[in-house]
């Protein structure tokens, strides 16, 4: 890792890091648009679509690669080697759950452009291989949750 990409993953830590601080779990909420306004710039209109998104984002060097699955009430997301691993790592360190994902929020957009309802970033957790595993719950209607 250059300088400059270790100095863009502290700023970013801090920043999130500061907003922990500022409202614990809480600000987690205050996060979910970072990266949607570039994405949505660069992307146009094929931000409504989930493998759009993923192209790109595998294209552009943001991840290797992403696993998708998903149902009705969520959405899971396998991250490999996510150009911003080191931020998760950092939170680690600092015994803090991730706060936000950049790439999670460019889906959870995706998902709110589609369904006109937003949805909520899950805690980000680890698999067994170290990759982030990105949950997104779905808002549901009536319909959905009387099943």
């Amino acid at each position: 890792m250059n300088f400059l990409e270790k100095f863009k993953d502290e700023l970013i830590f801090e920043v999130q890091k500061e907003f922990w601080n500022e409202r614990g779990k809480g600000a987690r909420y205050r996060l979910t648009r970072i990266g949607v306004d570039f994405a949505e710039r660069e992307l146009g209109e094929k931000i409504k679509d989930k493998k759009n998104i993923k192209k790109w984002l595998i294209d552009n060097g943001f991840c290797e690669d992403i696993d998708i699955t998903e149902n009705e009430i969520s959405m899971t997301m396998i991250v490999k080697n996510c150009s911003l691993l080191e931020i998760k790592n950092m939170f680690k360190k600092a015994n803090i759950k991730p706060l936000s994902c950049p790439l999670a929020n460019i889906f959870m957009y995706c998902l709110e452009l589609n369904s006109g309802l937003s949805p909520e970033l899950l805690p980000i957790e680890e698999d067994e291989n170290g990759n982030c595993k990105v949950t997104l719950a779905k808002m549901a209607t009536s319909e959905i949750v009387k099943r």
